[in-house]
């Protein structure tokens, strides 16, 4: 599941960097503020979507290996470790118990990879605007 979930996340960013990629040699960013807001919104949209695929992933296989008795409970149960929320309110049978710190050890390693991902986008929004200003700037 750990090795699933971080080609799974791969796939998402290598969409990620496609989109913002070509959007950039179109000239499209840092042209204004509402264009960059455009282009941090479709990258946190597919980051959020590829952490809701995990936790599904991560959700199926909590059914097919554990007692639980509906996907909604293993979604849920999911959810909350793939985050480490914690709340405690489903609990693995014993054997199944370490899934629970292995799921959050993946969420935890995959969000810190879209807090990377997205400020390495922020960077380059910022950087393009910079560009555009200082071209724009008349010479002395």
């Amino acid at each position: 599941m750990l090795l699933a979930g971080v080609v799974a996340y791969g796939v998402a960013t290598a969409l990620i960097l496609r989109v913002v990629g070509r959007l950039r040699r179109r000239g499209l960013t840092g042209r204004n503020f509402w264009l960059n807001v455009v282009v941090m919104m479709t990258v946190t949209f597919i980051t959020a979507a590829a952490h809701f695929a995990l936790i599904a992933l991560w959700a199926l296989a909590l059914l097919l290996c554990t007692s639980l008795a509906t996907f909604e409970d293993a979604f849920y149960l999911s959810a909350e470790n793939y985050t480490a929320l914690g709340y405690g309110d489903i609990i693995l049978p014993g054997r199944w118990r370490l899934l629970g710190p292995l799921e959050a050890i993946n969420g935890l390693l995959l969000f810190g990879l879209s807090t990377a991902l997205m400020f390495a986008v922020m960077q380059h929004l910022i950087m393009d605007h910079l560009r555009r200003d200082a071209n724009a700037q008349p010479e002395p």
